[in-house]
Parts: structure tokens; sequence; C-alpha cells
């Protein structure tokens, strides 16, 4: 006997929103990770004490961003509906069934006039680190690679810095003698055609207009050139904690090793760790890269080409019959599978943002939620 949809509307509902979400549910065990008291406390200084409206609470705000990015949501606005109708993420923001939803505009304001002016993003990245130092989690053989991130600007803003007449062109234009030039009809301005062809286009003569940070960039000349940035990170080999994430504007293969060093200094400086060791791959095989590992005192556990003669050359050399050299250059193909990970779960293939800056709060925002997958993800092994 075919059944009949007989269901009517129920006005009352007696169900908590914690019981909708499932015991295993992957957001369950990121929630255990955050610690909202460290977000609120980070974010007072950025509020009035006593006067003016309550505002939405800080750590949802967070909260809400950093669940987006866990499943893959980067829009704001597909955010206000996944939490319109998504419970898990309801309960996993703070808010009950009955709550009311801000206003998608929450997030863009709140970033620009509060977040993006403070280290709160940097502060919160570093504390997963020090929780995995507290743990024993973090070991002193490290490695580090360099992945492009597309920017959020096309090929048509880019636009020439400098543009030159021959003096032909110059008289005609001086004497109001010079032709108009025909343009193609085209009524779209918000994405208007323009043709390329005969024309050259390189980071010394172009910028782009909507993200002037940008750069055209490529990691193979079997790729095509995007606009992108240089994102880098350092990565503890035993199990997978980023213990630095920066970006750079492209400028080649410079971007990736600077972006190395800097990343070592920043968590000699913020955190206090110097490794033993630091695998990376043949990109990274440079005198003067290594020359700065060992100005450091880090050991460079480099891929080895046969160019390059110098002493640097040579002792990077000397070490790939042994065996930590070997097992490096295994750890370090981890933090290509972190990179996998970030583009193909979390939607970060492409940056929302635009500008150095908040790019690298974005970046920031990944390198949080990587950390804490991995910190829950250990928890969850050792039975917590």
């Amino acid at each position: 006997m075919m059944g009949e949809n007989d269901n009517q509307g129920i006005v009352f509902h007696t169900v908590q929103i914690e019981d909708l979400v499932p015991v295993d549910h992957p957001l369950r065990r990121i929630r255990k990770m955050v610690n909202t008291e460290r977000i609120r406390k980070l974010c007072a200084p950025l509020y009035c004490a006593n006067n003016g409206r309550p505002s939405i609470p800080p750590e949802q705000l967070f909260l809400a961003m950093l669940g987006g990015y866990l499943m893959g949501v980067r829009s704001d606005r597909k955010l206000i509906m996944e939490l319109q109708c998504n419970m898990a993420f309801r309960w996993f923001v703070g808010l009950d069934i009955s709550s009311k939803i801000w206003d998608d505009s929450s997030f863009s304001k709140n970033r620009e006039h509060r977040f993006d002016k403070s280290d709160i993003m940097e502060r919160l990245f570093d504390d997963t680190v020090k929780t995995a130092m507290k743990e024993g989690l973090v070991s002193t053989h490290w490695s580090v690679d360099g992945t492009l991130v597309r920017a959020d600007a096309s090929h048509k803003s880019f636009v020439a810095i400098e543009v030159y007449q021959k003096p032909e062109e110059y008289r005609k234009t001086i004497s109001g003698r010079k032709a108009e030039k025909k343009e193609p009809h085209d009524d779209d301005k918000g994405n208007p055609s323009v043709d390329f062809k005969g024309e050259k286009r390189s980071n010394a003569t172009h910028r782009s207009t909507t993200d002037p940070d940008a750069r055209i960039a490529t990691k193979s000349s079997k790729e095509t050139a995007v606009p992108a940035y240089t994102v880098n990170g350092v990565m503890e080999n035993r199990n997978r904690i980023l213990v630095g994430i920066g970006v750079e504007t492209f400028r080649g293969p410079l971007s990736e090793r600077d972006g190395a060093l800097n990343l070592l200094d920043r968590a000699r400086k913020r955190l206090k760790l110097k490794p033993e060791s630091l695998g990376a791959d043949k990109g990274y095989f440079e005198g003067k890269f290594i020359g700065g590992l060992l100005g450091r005192k880090v050991e460079p556990h480099i891929a080895a080409q046969d160019r390059g003669h110098g002493e640097e050359y040579m002792r990077v050399r000397m070490r790939q019959r042994g065996a930590f050299y070997k097992l490096s250059q295994r750890a370090r193909k981890k933090i290509e599978e972190l990179w996998g990970e970030a583009k193909e779960e979390h939607g970060f293939r492409r940056f929302c943002r635009r500008t150095l800056e908040n790019v690298r709060q974005e970046a920031l925002m990944m390198g949080w939620l990587l950390n804490l997958k991995r910190l829950s993800a250990i928890h969850a092994a050792a039975g917590g």
C-alpha cells in the first residue's frame, strides 16, 4: 500500500538544537578546540565599554567565519544562508533555533573596521601552535613549501602603468587632429570585452585596478599564468602542525625563499621556536637561501641538484646519504598534502579578499583551521 503524506504543521517542538547535531559530526570536534573566552579577551579593546547598543558577540562572528571555511563556504551571503537552514552550523556558532540571524554586511563591516586593524587572527593561529607545543606535538624537524593562490582579480583588470605615445601620435594629439579610435560596441561596463591580441603584458608594465598587489604568476611553463599571490607555509614533520603561514607578492622563486626565511624568523621571535633541520624541494636549492639557513644554524635538507659549485651547495650534497636527510625529504611532501586539503576541501584555490594585508588575514584563518583540524584529529585518536 502506497503511503500518503499526512504531516501536519506542528506549532511547538520540544527539541534542543544540540540534539539535532550528530555525535560524530566534524563540527563537534572542531568546536571543542576553539576557546571563545580567548576570542572575547582579544576583541575586548575593540569595543566600547559601557555605551552604545550591544553588538554581535565577536566569538560568534569568528566561529561563523571559521565554520564557513571548514565547509568551503566563502561568500558572506551563502554563509548567512547556511546559518538560516543548517542546524549543525547554528549550534557551532552558538545560536539557538529561534535566534535572529544578522545581516551579511556584519562580516565585512567588522573585518574592515575592527579585526583587520588588529593582530587577532595572528594570535589565534599562534595559540594553536602553543597548544601543540604544550602537548609535545611540535618536533624540531620542519618542512617548507610555497603555493600559488589565485587573487580575486581578472586579466581584464590589468592595465598599463604608463602609456607611451610615438612622436607622430603625440603631435596629432596636441594638434587636436588625432583620429578617434573606434571601440567595439559593448554595453557591459562591469565585464567589458577586452582584446589582448598583439599586446605584451607583464608585471613590470601592468597592474590590476581591482587588486594592485596581485601579480601575473605561474609555477610552470606548462600552466596558464593567472593573477595570484605566493602563500608560504612552514610545517613540523611529526604531526603536520603549521608553525607559520604567510603571503608574499609574487616575485618568482624569490618570493618563496624570502618568505620561508621570514617565517623562520617569525617563529623564533613570536613562538621561541627554532628547527634543527628544514626540508624543501629543489626550488630552494639556491646559494643565498642555503646560506641563510646555515647562518640561522638550521640544517638544510633540500633536494639537491647538480648545478652550483659553492660551499653552500656542497654542504647540502654532503648530507644526501644521511638517514635524517632522507627522512626529511620524505616528510616534506606532507606539507603539499596540507595545501591540497586546503584547496580541495576549504576553497583555498582563490582568495575572496583583495590587497596583500587582507589576503594575509585570510591565509591566517586557513592556517588556524588546518591546525585545529590536526589537533582535533590527534585528540580523537588518543581517545580525547
